[in-house]
């Protein structure tokens, strides 16, 4: 069976989910996962189809991360700093005991941001024009 490519804003809709469900802190923790995950992937595809470039399986969210932030690109810089600051979110949701339940906002804050960057870049023609080749 042929599956279409994964819509990865889903996962965001699963986090609002989970955020709205309970507050209940394994819901909130979940939330944040979800965020970033939907983040994550957006950036990815992104990154792949601009770069010409195949994310690695071992260590990709470092790799993402550190070519974004070291790319001559504003918006890029900006787009890898707001997905390392979701991912920091999403590893203490996920490996610390003591949770900070506003970090739930400031996850979902970042994912919203993180869309406008890469809205912001898709639109910009001259950078496309620039990654064309």
């Amino acid at each position: 069976m042929i599956m279409n490519l994964f819509d990865w804003k889903k996962f965001f809709g699963v986090g609002e989910c989970l955020r709205n469900l309970s507050q209940d802190e394994e819901y909130q923790r979940s939330a944040v996962g979800r965020y970033y995950y939907a983040a994550f992937g957006l950036v990815k595809n992104y990154f792949e189809k601009n770069h010409h470039m195949k994310v690695p399986s071992n260590n990709g969210h470092s790799f993402l991360i550190n070519n974004l932030k070291r790319s001559n690109f504003e918006e890029e810089e900006n787009l890898g700093t707001n997905l390392e600051k979701l991912r920091e979110y999403r590893n203490h949701a996920d490996y610390r005991n003591k949770f900070n339940l506003y970090n739930v906002k400031r996850a979902r804050k970042k994912y919203e941001t993180i869309i406008e960057i890469l809205s912001t870049l898709e639109k910009n023609p001259l950078y496309l024009k620039f990654n064309e080749k």
